[in-house]
């Protein structure tokens, strides 16, 4: 059974102390821009962030305000704990009301932690004028009408999932691939506007993997939970029990964590762009390992 074309690992999530800092650190990386800041994050007082678009993935930082310090958050004792590192892995659904339902009861089945919808006049492109937003309900599905774009975005805990993790939904055109111009709201709602002229920078055109270290759950065991988790075709490596197969030959790997090392997202594989020369073969920025592989032929 082959994967849904659809099921991709779209969204990395780093948390770093300093949000200018660490965006251009990766922006000089990686060969690629800014092209969201989410006002509305910011508006909730505890966090700012970044979207980076890597052809067709997006690699976001949020870092904690100072009210985010005062008030010590989740990720401002995250970052005490562990410094600068990985946070979360967002993978995209072809059906966000049948995977939130089965990714809710994994593990010690904690549930959702996190939800919402966002509906948005107008088309992929047209930015974010009269957005509406609400609380998600397990089982939801997304809005679809005709002269709109939405999306809804679902987080579940680490603990049942080796990090944080959301699974994703949106339409219009989530699923056309590659140089991807659909909708997906948690970058905005106008870096389409961009992919033609800039399909992808010179360094990467997108992820190829990540590696997951869970905390006290077997690698396999946690393989396994997402597997029955996301469904939708994806399936374990016959070579590496470890491994989850997604769409277009990405994977998800799960490792043990080093001996008193970091949990949750330790590792990203990126695409390298054919044809140049790799700008580097591995290197560590934000607590993760990315390393450059060849893309599939």
């Amino acid at each position: 059974m082959m994967a849904d074309p659809i099921l991709r690992l779209r969204q990395i999530c780093l948390l770093a102390r300093d949000l200018e800092w660490t965006s251009n650190l990766l922006c000089t990386a990686f060969d690629a821009p800014v092209v969201f800041r989410d006002p509305r994050m910011a508006a909730g007082g505890n966090l700012t962030n970044t979207h980076i678009r890597l052809g067709d993935s997006f690699l976001e930082t949020v870092c904690p305000t100072d009210l985010a310090w005062q008030r010590s958050t989740t990720q401002t004792r995250l970052l005490e704990r562990n410094g600068d590192c990985g946070y979360m892995a967002i993978v995209q659904v072809p059906d966000v009301s049948v995977a939130s339902r089965s990714m809710a009861v994994q593990g010690a089945g904690i549930g959702i932690v996190s939800g919402s919808w966002n509906v948005c006049p107008g088309t992929p492109g047209s930015g974010l004028a009269g957005v509406e937003a609400g609380r998600y309900v397990l089982g939801e599905s997304l809005p679809k009408s005709p002269g709109t774009v939405s999306g809804v975005n679902v987080q579940f805990h680490p603990r049942d999932f080796g990090t944080l993790a959301e699974i994703q939904e949106n339409w219009p055109g989530h699923g056309d691939f590659p140089h991807n111009k659909g909708a997906y709201f948690p970058a905005g709602n106008t870096w389409q506007n961009g992919v033609d002229a800039r399909p992808h920078g010179s360094v990467t055109t997108g992820f190829a993997a990540v590696e997951i270290a869970p905390r006290d759950t077997d690698p396999e065991e946690m393989c396994q939970r997402w597997l029955r988790g996301l469904g939708a075709g994806c399936s374990i490596d016959p070579e590496d029990p470890a491994t989850l197969r997604l769409a277009a030959g990405q994977s998800m790997r799960f490792v043990e964590p080093e001996p008193g090392g970091a949990t949750g997202v330790v590792g990203v594989d990126l695409w390298a762009v054919p044809g140049v020369d790799r700008k580097f073969d591995e290197l560590f920025i934000c607590g993760v390992k990315w390393t450059l592989v060849a893309p599939p032929s």
